[in-house]
């Protein structure tokens, strides 16, 4: 029986597959503003560079899912405290 949770490897495909509408859109904006204004604006090639970036790293296995438990980070403890002069 299924708990309704959804596994880490179905979250990373849900992902991909928004992360590509994303792109086509921001495309899709890019190509209509340049036919309109001859330009585009900086942010957009931006953010169109981010979802590349992304997507590419998803695609490439680069990012993961988590780990079910991380250690927490603790310094050992000096045998005898330190004196500062």
């Amino acid at each position: 029986m299924s708990s309704g949770k959804a596994t880490p490897e179905q979250v990373l495909a849900a992902v991909k597959v928004e992360l590509n509408l994303l792109r086509r859109r921001l495309i899709a904006c890019r190509n209509g503003l340049y036919r309109e204004t001859g330009t585009f604006p900086d942010d957009l090639g931006a953010a169109l560079q981010r979802t590349d970036f992304l997507l590419d790293d998803l695609m490439a296995g680069l990012v993961s899912p988590a780990q079910g438990k991380t250690k927490s980070a603790s310094a050992p403890l000096p045998a005898e405290p330190t004196r500062i002069q």
